[in-house]
Parts: C-alpha cells; structure tokens; sequence
C-alpha cells in the first residue's frame, strides 16, 4: 500500500513538473531594437515634425515614430515604396521620405488620402 502511494505520488510531481511554464532562455539568435537617428524636419508651412527611425537587428521590422505638430505621436511600420521609403500603417496615415524630404498623407472623413503636411525638408 505504501509503495502504491509512493508510486502515485512521483507520478503526480512528474506530471506536476510537465505543466509547469517553460522559462524563455534568451538566444543569441533573437533579434534587438536598434534606434536609428532623430530627424527634425520643417514643413512649407512651418510646421515641424519629429521623426525616430528603428529597425530590429535581424532587419524583419523597421519602423517609424512621429510627433506630429499637433502633439500626437503615432508609431507607423515601413511598408513596400518604389521610391524612397514608406511608413504606413494604411488606416490613417502615411509618412513618405526621399532623400532629405518627406510628406505626411492622411485620410479625410470620406476615406480619401490628401497630403496634410507637405515639402518637409531635414533641419540641422
């Protein structure tokens, strides 16, 4: 009888163990956040923009913070250009670059995209 007990119990703490959580042991293989330059910008109405540029270390995601003139911040990963580079997160808003320059496109109440911040060049 007590070896049946035994024998039930060491079952139950090996089944106890099994349901446990696995802990996460960090990899070397995992990728980091890598924060790229803070770029101000001047806009052809003299409105100014705020732009920080991150890219995980293995290069599966890069993305964008802004801080828009009017104190919002919105976080917009890069999606697919032709030319330059595109940040979008294709609901509201995009943030488009090329070279020094950039623009920032948003939906208007019916769903149209208009170019609200325009001809925003780099500023030291």
């Amino acid at each position: 009888m007590v070896l049946r007990c035994l024998a039930a119990a060491s079952v139950f703490v090996a089944l106890g163990n099994a349901l446990l959580p696995v802990q996460a042991v960090p990899s070397l293989d995992e990728p980091t956040l890598q924060r790229g330059e803070s770029v101000n910008y001047l806009c052809e109405r003299g409105e100014r923009l705020e732009a920080t540029y991150y890219a995980l270390s293995d290069q599966s995601l890069a993305f964008v913070r802004l801080r828009l003139p009017d104190g919002r911040q919105l976080t917009l990963p890069q999606i697919a250009s032709a030319s330059g580079a595109r940040f979008s997160a294709d609901s509201d808003v995009t943030w488009w670059i090329k070279g020094n320059s950039g623009s920032l496109q948003q939906r208007n109440a019916q769903g149209a995209w208009s170019v609200t911040l325009k001809d925003c060049d780099s500023v030291a």
